[in-house]
């Protein structure tokens, strides 16, 4: 094994970043390239009198992303309990929690569709969501839509479809009928188990990361091209923050990028897998009806407003200031919260992938040996899909001979 080979990898968000971890603890010296002026990602947060909103990611559950949560804790990011009854459901008019109690109360459905509701979360409590495993359950469910197993399995009416499987499945920004039911049940676990965020967002994690590799992110960096030269090594084209154009010579190259990006560098890698993409704003408003909740998530069906849904966190003369997410790029925020001022807006990029049913599942190689790809793209895409594929292209570089 080559200690001293020349890795470099282009994207710093939290799959890039932990790739470089990784690389670092088994005493390779690995380089990141990004783009943007500092290190992150989707795990960007917003520090605001006290408070900190997460521009993307902004949660996690020990029971379902377990990789992530032993890389959050080996770093030693503090972080909090998060408790159901402070997600808010919003059906029109209506406000309920999401936890048990709460929905059971809430007079939103009947006792028949409640006890339906329990035996899905029966169900899904019965599934390895594990990425290191392979569920045959996962696999069978894989071939359907979640749409389809809820009504055809479970009896799901329309009005539980876009009550409670929507408003889960939105976690991952994807309608019941687009996602394979494997990827949307894992999304829909979320809203039976303990959630934690970290004090002081995910951007906390990210820049723990940067801390801990000094020298290693270099921020501001374009990749322009890649490509493989007659020696086997890769040249990489790159334009500085200056916007001098300059090469680098590498033995790996790791792709912790969108699509677009990876398809412009290198467009012999065919990556072909689905992406969706969000708009989102941060703003201050008084909304005393949300006082009791930390996340509101709506129901897409008979949505007049395009709210999607985000967090908020409450200052103590009244007023919330709130990351919300949109389902449509014209959403009439002050049709939900009323008089708002506007903080950043928040974008995400591309690189949330869609699990459409029957789908392939895309590994880390690529077809250029010695170049991978990591992020949310693996079987059930998230922050642990992020952690575990660059797990994976370390192995990898590794092994290599």
């Amino acid at each position: 094994m080559q200690l001293n080979k020349r890795i470099l990898i282009f994207g710093a968000g939290i799959a890039g970043l932990s790739t470089a971890y990784y690389l670092r603890n088994e005493g390779f010296l690995p380089v990141v390239y990004e783009k943007r002026p500092e290190a992150g990602g989707r795990f960007a947060t917003l520090e605001y009198e006290g408070v900190y909103i997460n521009k993307g990611a902004m949660m996690f559950a020990p029971e379902l992303n377990r990789g992530f949560t032993e890389l959050i804790a080996e770093l030693g990011v503090p972080h909090e309990l998060i408790r159901l009854k402070k997600f808010a459901l919003q059906v029109g008019d209506k406000i309920t929690g999401l936890d048990s109690w709460s929905m059971f109360r809430s007079g939103l459905f009947s006792i028949s569709e409640y006890m339906k509701w329990r035996r899905l979360v029966k169900f899904i409590k019965g599934l390895d969501f594990r990425l290191e495993s392979w569920d045959p359950k996962l696999q069978e469910l894989h071939s359907v839509s979640l749409e389809e197993f809820c009504v055809r399995d479970m009896g799901y009416s329309r009005k539980m479809l876009d009550y409670i499987v929507q408003p889960f499945s939105s976690f991952g920004y994807i309608d019941p009928p687009h996602i394979a039911a494997d990827h949307g049940l894992f999304l829909l676990a979320y809203g039976d188990t303990p959630i934690r965020v970290p004090h002081k967002g995910m951007a906390d994690v990210a820049s723990e990361l940067v801390r801990r590799m000094p020298g290693v992110v270099r921020a501001g960096f374009r990749i322009e091209s890649a490509g493989k030269n007659s020696s086997g090594a890769f040249d990489v084209n790159i334009i500085g923050p200056d916007e001098k154009p300059f090469k680098e010579t590498a033995d790996n190259i790791v792709f912790a990028t969108g699509q677009e990006s990876l398809g412009r560098i290198m467009p012999e890698i065919n990556f072909n897998m689905k992406c969706t993409k969000t708009r989102g704003v941060i703003f201050e408003a008084r909304c005393p009806q949300y006082r009791k909740y930390d996340v509101l998530l709506f129901s897409k069906f008979n949505n007049p407003h395009g709210v999607h849904g985000g967090e908020m966190k409450h200052l103590p003369d009244g007023r919330t200031i709130a990351g919300m997410f949109l389902y449509r790029p014209d959403a009439d925020i002050e049709a939900v919260f009323g008089k708002y001022k506007e903080l950043p807006k928040v974008g995400w990029s591309p690189a949330i992938t869609l699990i459409p049913p029957a789908s392939r599942t895309r590994g880390v190689e690529t077809e250029v040996p010695g170049a991978y790809i990591v992020g949310d793209f693996y079987r059930l895409p998230c922050i642990e899909s992020c952690v575990y594929t660059a797990k994976q292209a370390v192995e990898r570089i590794k092994n290599e001979i």
